[in-house]
């Protein structure tokens, strides 16, 4: 029993550490990286050496962080809203004891206004994981509703048939969806396809700040939530409902990236 206990939390916590896969996170950095100003765009460029965003964005997920930042990572890849879908600081202290991605977003984004004191791989390390939990707290798959499943994701211990195999729900929302549908897309095609918003319409969904989007994105997909039961079989007429709202979340979090990489790299 102990042997089981150990192999279920393992399997959460490897969960929570994947939000979008690798299409989805490069997707976002790739809409944000279209819409940087220049002058923001050459002072990223100085500390990552004209690396793209896209190839920063999925390092969170990555197994070769050393083990200090492993550890300090780990809780970052999700956050949580109360029953009104408000990200407020009091919920994720309640739930999550501050430990998620809009409070370590905020945090990043303080350090940020002091950019020019910090040193070059403490804003490497900062821009790696912000870039990486916009798109997090954008995700279904890392969404957390206080009043659903006791604070935990209303997709963990769902399993679904989805398309002849048996997957867990979260690998449906973070990769499925996205990357079955579009099979033979890059990301940057991908960024190509959703990066069409006027100005007027990137003014719209970029006001507020990160908890202001946070709420904003758990409003919208909480309707996701009972759209799926235990053991359902999922075929294309999931992926017709689901597509738009995973497409609307990666557009509004490219464009609320750059809005935040366009403020604190003038």
């Amino acid at each position: 029993m102990r042997r089981l206990v150990v192999v279920v939390l393992a399997m959460i916590v490897a969960l929570e550490a994947m939000a979008w896969g690798g299409l989805g996170h490069r997707t976002v950095a790739e809409i944000a990286e279209r819409n940087l100003t220049p002058k923001a765009k050459a002072n990223i460029d100085k500390y990552t050496g004209g690396v793209s965003l896209a190839s920063l964005s999925t390092w969170m997920d990555s197994k070769k962080k050393p083990k200090r930042e492993n550890d300090v990572c780990k809780k970052w890849h999700a956050s949580v809203v109360d029953s009104k879908n408000r990200a407020t600081q009091e919920v994720r202290d309640r739930v999550r004891g501050g430990k998620d991605a809009v409070t370590a977003t905020l945090m990043f984004t303080e350090m940020f206004k002091e950019r020019e004191k910090m040193t070059d791989s403490a804003v490497m390390f900062a821009l790696k994981c912000l870039v990486h939990m916009v798109g997090d707290i954008h995700c279904p798959a890392h969404m957390r509703y206080e009043d659903v499943n006791n604070g935990r994701g209303f997709d963990l211990g769902i399993r679904v048939t989805y398309k002849g195999k048996k997957l867990p729900l979260h690998s449906v929302w973070d990769t499925g969806v996205i990357a079955s549908t579009h099979r033979k897309w890059s990301y940057k095609r991908y960024a190509e396809h959703l990066d069409t918003y006027s100005k007027r319409e990137i003014k719209r969904v970029t006001k507020g700040w990160i908890e202001d989007w946070h709420s904003d994105a758990a409003k919208d997909i909480r309707v996701a939530i009972p759209w799926v039961k235990q053991g359902d079989i999922l075929d294309a007429t999931y992926d017709e409902k689901a597509l738009p709202l995973a497409e609307l979340e990666l557009q509004k979090a490219g464009y609320r990236l750059a809005k935040v990489l366009n403020k604190f790299f003038k």
